[in-house]
Order: structure tokens, then sequence, then C-alpha cells
């Protein structure tokens, strides 16, 4: 149960008993791990202690991935201390999800502790589906040196003479004949093949995605940073309102405002602040309903171009939502834009109001909002806006999208793996 090297293994180490040096003479494996040989290894079967999951240099951590993917059964080895790290516990979590065989062994356990880190790991592992998994306990021995005793690993050294099961497995290769593994082996190669091409496809398509997605937000974001919103029937609208007599008259040319008689000015001064700012938001919503179509249906073609598209409407937004999306970013301003004190006769829903129409781009609002001191107010709702329309850009074709296509990391190199294996099956004569 302790590793073969400490304190960390570089070098992973493969343990075979002498009877199957030979076969493994060959095997991919023997091309990554130092070699080493023990009687005390049931014949059929071979141990590998890989490096730590978690080791401080990434080429171990590569390595150890490749080994795991290339294994029949994995054996997690922990300690009282380190059972509930992150990296070897979402190790475990990959394997419960592929329904790797897995043998838990809770190694240097004293035994004050052991019942209550017994009951906690098993609680873990049963969250996890693996409570039927095989569960060894390997006492503390305390302060030592060499080899473990015969009975703190008995249990487990039982459990790997059962799994060799070699003689069954070596009469089933004998049965079948050369030709069945050639066309095996030509397969799993054909099939790793396939693999990495839909790998390529994923990644590629993932790029062509966020060109299309960053294309879109430098577009639009410029857009709004223009003013082009505030353009057309909004801008008509500001001059009809601001035009003399008219109730954002005062306002445009920045005189005083006044409340008029019973407040009637103050009221038709909220009403007009608000048709603008609702024909701002009309123009916004429309501005980004565009957007976020034309970059969905561009998006699609990609997809469909790939071969992905009946994956599309799963994974990628509909571009419907741009009203909600305009909707709550008037919201958050009106939670979280700071009004000045000392704006008299404008209510906070008509600095609000005011506001959207200059974040829109306005060219009246605009001014009005600078001569009464809400520069940077008007900069944040611009800057709230531009990232309000961003988010719904990416909703649209969300990051990560494509890449979930992908095969799982490794995959093509296990099957690679796999029918390296067979290779010694497919010479003449050749009997396992």
């Amino acid at each position: 149960v302790a590793g073969v090297l400490r304190p960390t293994t570089r070098t992973p180490v493969l343990v075979a008993n002498p009877e199957d040096m030979d076969s493994l003479s060959e095997h991919p494996l023997t091309q990554v791990c130092q070699q080493e040989v023990s009687a005390a290894i049931p014949a059929g079967l071979a141990l590998i202690d890989a490096s730590d999951l978690d080791s401080v240099h990434e080429a171990n951590r590569a390595l150890a991935g490749r080994l795991l993917e290339a294994a029949d059964l994995w054996l997690f080895v922990t300690t009282a201390a380190r059972y509930g790290d992150q990296t070897p516990w979402t190790t475990l979590e990959e394997a419960a999800r592929r329904e790797t065989p897995i043998g838990v062994v809770l190694n240097r356990v004293p035994a004050k502790i052991l019942p209550e880190v017994r009951r906690d790991l098993i609680t873990r592992l049963q969250g996890l589906g693996l409570s039927e998994a095989p569960f060894f306990v390997v006492p503390d021995a305390g302060p030592h040196e060499g080899l473990l005793s015969d009975d703190g690993v008995s249990e487990l050294r039982d459990w790997l003479q059962l799994l060799a099961g070699r003689h069954r497995a070596a009469g089933l290769v004998r049965r079948t004949g050369r030709g069945v593994w050639s066309t095996l082996r030509a397969d799993l190669e054909r099939l790793a093949d396939d693999v990495d091409a839909q790998d390529a496809v994923a990644q590629e398509l993932e790029r062509t995605c966020q060109e299309l997605r960053e294309t879109a937000i430098e577009a639009l974001s410029a857009d709004i940073r223009a003013g082009s919103a505030g353009q057309g029937a909004t801008a008509t609208r500001w001059i009809t309102l601001a035009s003399s007599g008219g109730p954002l008259a005062s306002l445009a040319q920045g005189g005083r405002l006044r409340r008029g008689f019973l407040g009637r000015a103050d009221k038709a001064r909220a009403e007009g602040l608000s048709q603008l700012a609702n024909d701002a938001r009309e123009a916004l919503a429309n501005q980004l309903q565009a957007a976020m179509i034309a970059l969905s249906a561009e998006a699609r073609r990609a997809w469909t171009e790939a071969g992905a598209e009946e994956h599309a409407n799963r994974l990628l937004g509909q571009g419907d939502d741009a009203a909600a999306t305009i909707e709550a970013w008037v919201g958050y301003l009106e939670a979280n834009i700071e009004n000045p004190q000392d704006i008299r006769r404008l209510s906070p829903g008509s600095v609000i109001d005011l506001l959207i129409s200059a974040a829109a781009g306005v060219d009246g609002a605009v001014a009005a909002a600078r001569r009464l001191g809400l520069e940077e107010q008007t900069a944040q709702a611009s800057a709230l806006l531009v990232e309000a329309v961003t988010e719904a850009l990416t909703a649209t074709v969300p990051k990560g999208a494509a890449t979930s296509l992908a095969p799982a990391p490794g995959f093509a190199a296990a099957l690679r793996l796999r029918s390296g294996e067979l290779k010694p099956f497919t010479r003449p004569g050749a009997t396992a």
C-alpha cells in the first residue's frame, strides 16, 4: 500500500509477476513506466504505481490521467488526512460516472479515529454510487522501516489475487482466432482516428463560435457607444417634446425646471421623459434582437456545416429574449444608480428615464444629463448596457457549447492503448 517511490512518484512503476514479463515486453505501458518484477504480484495482474493526481508537476498529472484512462481497475489509496482532497475526489466522481471498477484503501489510520473516518468516507462513497466498491483498511503501523506486515495487507492481497483470473482469460484468448484480434485492432485504430477527428471538429467549431460571438459583441457595443439607438424615431420624439412650448423644452434649453400651476409642468415633464425612455427601450431591444438573431443564424449555419445541426436547438440560444434583457438592465439602473439629491423638479423615476435615453444615444438627453451633473451616472448606465447586451449575445452562443460535443479527454489515447495491447495476439501462431 505504501508507494514504490516516495515522497512522490515521478516515473510510474509497473510491477508484474515474472511469468508475465515477456508478454508485457512490447506493451505500450513499458514506454512510460519503470518495470519491476515481483513474485508477490499474482500472475495475470499488472500493478501500476502512478504519479499523484495533484502532483505539482503538470507532466506527472497528465501522465497519471492517461494511466487511469487505460486501467481496468482503479485502486484509490488515501489517508484519514487526505481522503477529502478535491483532486482525487473529482477523479472518483469521474470513475463513478464511467462505472469504472474501483477499490478503496484507507491507509495508515489510527485506531482511535478509524470508526469516524470509515463512516464518513463510506457515506461519501455512497453519495457517488460507489457503495459496493471493495473497501480495505490498513491500520497505522507507527514508526517503522521496510514493508508492512502480512497481516496488515492480507485482505487487500487476497482480493488482488482473486482479480487476476489469469487462466480463464488466457483460455478465452487461445480459443479466439488471430484474425478476430487483427480486425478488432484495426477497428480500434479507426475508432481512435474518428474520435480525434470529432474532437478537432468540435474545437474548430468552438473557435468559429467564439469569433462570431466576439464580432457581434464588438459591433453592437460600438453601435451603443455611438448612440445609434437614439436616432430615428427616438430622436424625433425628443425633438417633438423638447421644442418650444414642449414639456421638455426647459430641460433641453438648460433653463430652470418649473413646477407649473398645480404641478402640471412637473407631471408633463415626467410623462415626456417616460415616453422618450419607452422609445429608447424599444429601440435598444430591437437593436439587440437583430444582433441576437443574426448571431444565432450564423452560429447555426456553422453547426450545420460541421454536422452538428441536431444539437444546435439544445445547446444554442434562440435569440428571442432581447426585450427581457433591456428590462433587466432598466431594473438594475432603478435599483443601483444613485440619484443626486440636488436635482429639483425631477423625480428619481424621471432621472432614470433621462439616463435610459442618454445611454441609448439621444443627443438632447445626453446634453441635458450633462447639464444636470449626471455625466458619471450616464457613463455607468452605458457601461451596464454594454455588459447586459454582451451577456445576452453570449447566452445566444454559449461558451463551451461546441466543445461539449467533443469526446472525453484521453478517449482516443485509451483506444490506441487497447489496440496496442492486441498487437502480440495478431502475430502468426500467437497465443496468450
